[in-house]
């Protein structure tokens, strides 16, 4: 009993933090160059070696008609993060972005995060386009030039920035494109970092304000808790049942003679 204990309780620790080290990607455009709800993977958690072909299968096959792709990174952003009340006006512009596009998809969990690079180089590949890396905090008019074929930009969130810092910067970002550009622009947003399972419960502490309910001061559950412990329950409910039925299974207390046949 101890043992099978141990096990459930190690599984369940490694689907949890399966969960807790990964990162969405938030795909949209106002024009056709996503594959709306087109998540080419059924597995719940995409791991790192398959982001990049995931990220990639989600774009039309009209993405290189595109004047820009811009990829932006933001650094160990989680799919809680978006829910949490502390951000509820972290992300205002992003949601705006993300209502307002023509096209959309989203992949919630990524393990270990997204390499943005190779994600970049890929379509910078397929398109004959070539990848600029920028600052999002430092970016103007000139740094999206006319050409014949789209331009790939990475652009980079400050880590030391808030959420909210960053969804003001992404607002001005945008802003820039679409002058050069117009709507012709597709937009990555995800992480090449993810945020650990050490850092994510150091940054539980209680607030200052203590009189605040439990459900306030901490974040207790997490998608990925709800769903493994869903996972754990029914898997005892079927273990349950069937040691249940063995358990009832009783042999013939004696053995009835066969019968004889008449002459």
């Amino acid at each position: 009993m101890k043992f099978y204990t141990a096990v459930v309780f190690s599984t369940l620790v490694s689907a949890v933090l399966a969960f807790e080290n990964t990162v969405p990607c938030i795909m949209w455009s106002p024009k056709d160059y996503i594959k709306t709800n087109g998540r080419p993977h059924n597995q719940l958690v995409i791991t790192n070696a398959d982001a990049t072909s995931s990220i990639t299968s989600s774009l039309s096959s009209d993405i290189c008609s595109a004047k820009a792709i811009a990829l932006f990174d933001q650094p160990e952003i989680h799919s809680n993060d978006f829910v949490r009340s502390e951000n509820k006006n972290a992300f205002n512009n992003l949601r705006t972005y993300i209502d307002q596009a023509s096209t959309r998809s989203e992949i919630e969990y990524i393990a270990g995060g997204v390499d943005i690079q190779k994600v970049a180089q890929m379509i910078a590949s397929e398109c004959e386009a070539t990848v600029v890396n920028l600052d999002a905090s430092d970016v103007s008019d000139d740094d999206f030039k006319e050409q014949s074929s789209p331009i790939v930009v990475v652009a980079s969130l400050p880590s030391s920035n808030s959420f909210h810092s960053n969804d003001v910067l992404l607002k001005r970002f945008i802003s820039v494109m679409e002058r050069k550009v117009n709507q012709n622009y597709a937009v990555i947003y995800t992480s090449g970092s993810a945020k650990t399972f050490e850092n994510e419960y150091v940054n539980l502490q209680a607030p200052s304000n203590k009189s605040l309910p439990i459900f306030a001061k901490y974040q207790l559950f997490t998608p990925g808790v709800f769903m493994v412990l869903g996972v754990t329950l029914l898997f005892l409910f079927i273990a349950g049942t069937g040691i249940t039925w063995l358990s009832g299974i009783q042999t013939p207390i004696r053995m009835e003679a066969p019968k004889q046949k008449k002459n």
